[in-house]
């Protein structure tokens, strides 16, 4: 937020925090395809246990599981829906110069299971993060259509067509900013939990084929480049402890348990520096 932005009644609403002593809590949630199911769990933990969310921020999957949240959908919807997901559902091809797969029917997912959304409707403040092809930057996306926006956040490079909005190119967040902390912290969140769903693991096997090799070297390159923005955040949350593969929706359920086990792990750090 800029200086000339700022109004009484942002000011008014500062000092009323002050006084009461509460914080705002934002969630930065991480891209990683498929294994984003497990931010479910964490909400899941978070949620049950009376943790306030005031914010989101989130990237590529993480997007599609806080604009799900930020417009209303509740826990169990959530995770009903993840069980029965395929990928027959999420994209369509569209061989193409710029890319092999449509991701149009992300869009439709968002729609059908929160409705038509603009952003400046949801429950909570949420916004979503996309790459901009052209300039090579950043682009936080907290207007229009919530479901092109999510769609936007998703669209992985050479695989997934790119999105246009208002005259950008834009394509998965993931490669600007991963784990968007300063985004949600720039939302005015003072306590920011973030959830890296990338895992850290140490492989049992060397990678089979070449799309292997790609998907670890992916993972490798994100999660090192996400590193300086999970150190300004209060908590980190890796729920992710197996090298499941990026593309796969076939362990919904052994993820959701991940993101559970591990918030659950976090919960007496949480409400100990939340006063709770």
């Amino acid at each position: 937020m800029k200086i000339e932005d700022i109004t009484i009644k942002d000011i008014k609403d500062k000092l009323l925090d002050l006084i009461k002593g509460e914080r705002k809590v934002g969630l930065a949630l991480g891209g990683g395809a498929a294994r984003g199911v497990a931010h479910i769990g964490v909400l899941k933990v978070l949620i049950s246990n009376n943790i306030p969310i005031h914010m989101i921020a989130g990237t590529s999957s993480g997007a599609l599981v806080g604009a799900l949240y930020a417009g209303g959908l509740n826990i169990d919807e959530m995770e009903a829906a993840a069980k029965r997901a395929g990928w027959s559902r999420l994209v369509r091809i569209a061989i193409g110069r710029r890319g092999a797969v449509s991701g149009e029917s992300m869009e439709r997912l968002v729609e059908d299971a929160i409705g038509y959304r603009e952003f400046g409707t949801l429950k909570i403040p949420f916004s979503a993060i996309a790459s901009d092809l052209r300039t090579g930057e950043k682009v936080v996306l907290q207007t229009g259509s919530v479901g092109r926006a999510v769609h936007a956040s998703s669209a992985i490079p050479g695989v997934f067509v790119p999105v246009s909005i208002d005259g950008k190119l834009l394509a998965d967040g993931m490669i600007t900013d991963n784990v968007p902390v300063d985004v949600v912290k720039e939302m005015g969140a003072d306590f920011i939990i973030a959830v890296d769903v990338i895992p850290k693991v140490v492989l049992e096997k060397d990678p089979e084929n070449m799309v292997e090799v790609l998907e670890r070297g992916l993972d490798i390159g994100v999660r090192l480049f996400s590193e300086p923005q999970k150190a300004m955040a209060d908590i980190i949350i890796e729920p992710v402890t197996k090298n499941l593969g990026p593309f796969g929706l076939n362990y919904s359920s052994e993820l959701i348990e991940m993101g559970v086990r591990a918030a659950e792990g976090a919960l007496t750090d949480i409400k100990k520096k939340l006063g709770l």
